[in-house]
């Protein structure tokens, strides 16, 4: 859903699909080209949005195939915390202790290298991402945790689109989420195979709303 939702700053390129489709047409001479869509977890407005672009760009009526599926193998805990400044005194624990892998999640790039930095300061196996990395860089990172050479990542929601690594344990919110609909896409990136048992931790401090509130002004 990601020309829906994020298409105008995510991935601009999404938002010509319906074009690009067009000129195959055209230029293979052939009649209309079947279209499906596919997502994870889609708001309404989303689906209604994405059947509406369909229904204007290319004449064509989308179906839906939905199913409801609970999440049955994840558990959440919130872990308050007094001082915001100390966060890392129960991150390092909760991650010396918790089943790896782990994907730690914090707001901001610079909160994400820190943290990283300050988790192999505590000899654990550890690497980063996020969107203001070279393409390199991102790739190197994202493929060591993918391949399981590193138990943990910190990131922040820009990890996500295409990762579906279904052995993931654990993951920690640093910073809570700046909206409901994105922590369920975070924290369900643990368990995606349904034997595992995972946990969902959030190190919650009221000043981290206040940031988000910010943030969104």
């Amino acid at each position: 859903h990601c020309f829906s939702s994020w298409g105008q700053d995510f991935r601009v390129d999404y938002l010509y699909i319906a074009e690009f489709i067009k000129l195959i047409e055209e230029d293979k001479k052939i009649g209309s080209i079947p279209v499906s869509c596919f997502t994870a977890t889609a708001k309404p407005q989303v689906i209604d949005d994405i059947k509406l672009y369909f229904k204007e760009r290319l004449d064509l009526d989308l179906k839906e195939f939905v199913t409801k599926k609970r999440r049955t193998n994840l558990s959440y805990e919130v872990i308050e915390v007094d001082d915001p400044s100390r966060k890392m005194n129960y991150l390092l624990p909760l991650l010396q202790d918790c089943e790896k892998p782990a994907i730690v999640y914090a707001s901001r790039t610079k909160t994400v290298e820190k943290v990283s930095s300050l988790i192999a300061e505590a000899n654990l196996n550890v690497t980063y991402f996020h969107g203001q990395l070279d393409k390199e860089m991102k790739k190197a990172n994202m493929d060591a945790f993918m391949n399981s050479e590193k138990d943990i990542i910190v990131a922040t929601s820009a990890f996500g689109m295409g990762v579906d690594k279904e052995d993931v344990k654990t993951v920690i919110h640093y910073n809570i989420s700046n909206s409901l609909e994105n922590y369920e896409q975070e924290s369900g990136r643990a368990g995606r195979d349904e034997k595992i048992e995972a946990k969902c931790y959030i190190l919650f401090n009221e000043e981290d709303l206040n940031k988000h509130f910010s943030l969104l002004q």
